[in-house]
């Protein structure tokens, strides 16, 4: 039978279930310990866990305004889900955001929620097994360092400005441990180079939340824009760690490297495609970096092009790429170690569309800088409700190594469920398949034992 009618319905018990698990989750990161303990002496009407939560709750849906939340004006379903005495109003949720991210060291502080929601749930990295020269197998996490362009085109933020690409906005610099969980990230002004004052600092800070996390040892991933002698240098000293960045080239002419190349390539292949044909040398040098001349190992892949379209080149064409790395590993393992940092960039799309956290809501810099951090908290959050719907093949789900931001809010997170109060209890009832009831379920408890 077709559907004749359509009504609304007076009860406001209904929502959606990703609440009440978000909820779970900001008690499980300490994030409400924190808020009160950074909040007034006195105790306000509405509290500071109340705040933070309700901006959660916006968040996880994809809503990143302040005025997001008039939707929800007397919504008794997200306020209990969320545990709220009551929904706070735009101008208060905005004026106590604003006061606790100018007055306090919130911005300092919430990545360590990020760590501690890593450990209190069990999640796992994702393993890199890789071979050494003496044919020893070692295990390793990668740490993928990089910045993106938020686009905040026709606004007066503090701290928007031009950026590299000639957009107009800020330029925040990310870091994501092995499998998407976001470790750490800053709000930058728009104007800042991979390199400005206070990378350095960042990526040590970094180092130090994955290494807490993990008991393997860190691989940082960054690209040419990272390349600093003295942040080499500073990387080899630290414990537990590896890296492989791109260098820079800056003016050293490519016929170098190919002289370089046939001196000492370990590897020649010759190649051929329906367009080129030519030789790549892969290998490695040693070069001596800092003051205290360390011997670091620079892997190069440098390609040969001999004939174009079929016609043979007098001079051939040159393309280089150069790794710095100290890992004793060849030259295949590291290149294609590098080139898969290329799904850090996927991470950075989720973040800013999927969540809509592109275009910051405060004219505030350092409000705007509080509000990017508290994202990436929620951001870690859906990837934890994520973790199930990898292994849950009878949800109709394509098989896959991690789901996709999207995927999380739009299935796992917008099952609807109704509230129901009797004998003191309050009691969710969730309107879904059996097998999304189970994981929904099984995350549920799995947060309440944590």
């Amino acid at each position: 039978m077709l559907i004749t009618d359509i009504k609304r319905n007076e009860g406001n018990n209904i929502g959606h279930v990703g609440l009440a698990l978000i909820s779970e989750m900001a008690r499980v990161c300490g994030l409400d310990t924190l808020v009160d303990r950074l909040g007034p002496g006195k105790a306000p009407q509405i509290k500071e866990r109340e705040i933070f939560r309700t901006l959660v709750g916006l968040m996880c849906q994809g809503k990143t305004d302040f005025d997001h939340v008039r939707e929800y004006y007397g919504d008794d379903f997200f306020a209990t889900s969320l545990g709220l005495g009551r929904v706070p109003s735009a101008e208060i949720l905005r004026q106590r955001f604003q006061r606790i991210a100018l007055e306090t060291d919130l911005d300092a502080q919430l990545p360590r929620c990020s760590v501690e929601l890593w450990k209190k749930t069990g999640m796992q990295p994702e393993l890199i097994e890789m071979t050494r020269d003496d044919n020893k197998k070692e295990h390793w996490v990668r740490l993928d360092i990089d910045v993106s362009i938020f686009d905040n085109a026709d606004t007066e933020k503090e701290g928007a400005s031009a950026t590299y690409d000639k957009r107009f906005g800020f330029a925040p610099i990310f870091a994501h441990l092995g499998g998407g969980w976001m470790v750490n990230g800053k709000l930058r002004p728009g104007s800042s180079h991979s390199s400005c004052e206070g990378t350095d600092e960042f990526i040590l800070e970094s180092l130090g939340y994955a290494k807490s996390m993990v008991e393997a040892n860190v691989l940082v991933v960054a690209d040419s824009g990272f390349d600093s002698k003295e942040r080499l240098e500073t990387l080899c000293t630290q414990s537990r760690t590896g890296f492989i960045i791109k260098h820079n080239l800056r003016r050293e002419p490519v016929t170098g490297w190919l002289a370089t190349a046939k001196e000492h390539a370990q590897k020649v292949e010759n190649f051929a495609t329906s367009r080129e044909k030519g030789r790549i040398y892969r290998g490695f040098v040693m070069r001596e970096i800092g003051k205290k001349k360390r011997a670091v190992r620079q892997i190069f892949e440098v390609t040969e092009v001999l004939s174009k379209d079929g016609v043979f080149m007098m001079i051939p064409e040159v393309r280089v790429c150069v790794l710095w790395t100290n890992l004793e590993f060849d030259a295949d393992q590291a290149l294609k170690l590098y080139r898969k940092r290329g799904t850090s960039e996927q991470h950075h799309g989720e973040f800013k569309t999927e969540m809509d956290m592109e275009r910051l809501p405060s004219g505030k810099f350092a409000v705007n800088a509080a509000f990017l951090r508290l994202g990436m908290l929620v951001y870690n959050m859906l990837r934890v409700a994520s973790v199930d719907l990898v292994v849950a093949r009878m949800l109709g789900l394509k098989k896959a190594n991690r789901r996709r931001t999207k995927t999380v809010m739009r299935s796992m997170m917008s099952i609807c469920a109704r509230i129901t109060r009797h004998a003191r209890k309050v009691i969710l009832h969730v309107s879904c398949p059996e097998p999304w009831f189970k994981v929904v379920s099984d995350l549920f408890y799995r947060l309440k034992t944590a």
